[in-house]
């Protein structure tokens, strides 16, 4: 949401060519910046809260852990790409595309880690996350080849997907926080 106010805020980044981190570096435009860190940031914590949620049903497979373990990967990610900015200014090392292809596999790893326990929760939904998490990591390696006029859309449509992952975690931690009371101990381990 701070990503579509901020590309109302300013005239040098458009939302089909300019990438979420470019509206972030926006010269001259703090406002902007600091919009967009801020809903980095929120992000952050929505990532942390879903970490929680999920470890919160105590789920013993192996596959679930390393999957939460993963969206831990996705917010230290997040929390960097928002606070270190020397890819803005030029001094330091240039971590930004670094942490951007951490991101690209921790996030679908994420997801298909944790789909199998969905699957034994709910076949349809188990399955739609198979295949959500295929897609994006299939789609998310398209961000560095697709043309420059083109790749802030394909960026946003990438966020789009990743957010709506986290959307259908919240809504399933929501209805029943406790889930480990209806999986078995067979369908847990």
């Amino acid at each position: 949401m701070t990503d579509l106010v901020g590309l109302g805020m300013t005239e040098q980044v458009g939302i089909m060519r300019g990438t979420i981190s470019d509206l972030a570096a926006a010269k001259g435009s703090s406002q902007v910046d600091d919009l967009v860190d801020m809903g980095l940031y929120a992000f952050v914590l929505g990532v942390i809260a879903t970490s929680a949620g999920l470890l919160r049903w105590r789920i013993e497979r192996l596959d679930w852990r390393i999957g939460v373990v993963m969206l831990a990967i996705v917010a230290v990610c997040v929390t960097l790409i928002a606070g270190y900015e020397a890819y803005t200014t030029g001094n330091g090392p240039v971590i930004h595309r670094g942490l951007v292809y951490a991101l690209g596999a921790a996030f679908p790893l994420a997801v298909l880690l944790t789909a199998g326990q969905f699957r034994e929760i709910s076949k349809p939904l188990g399955i739609a996350l198979y295949i959500g998490g295929a897609v994006w990591a299939l789609l998310g390696p398209g961000l560095f080849v697709v043309p420059t006029a083109w790749d802030g859309a394909y960026e946003r449509v990438l966020a789009a997907l990743m957010l709506a992952w986290f959307v259908t975690m919240g809504v399933m931690i929501w209805r029943d926080p406790n889930i480990a009371r209806q999986v078995s101990d067979e369908q847990r381990s």
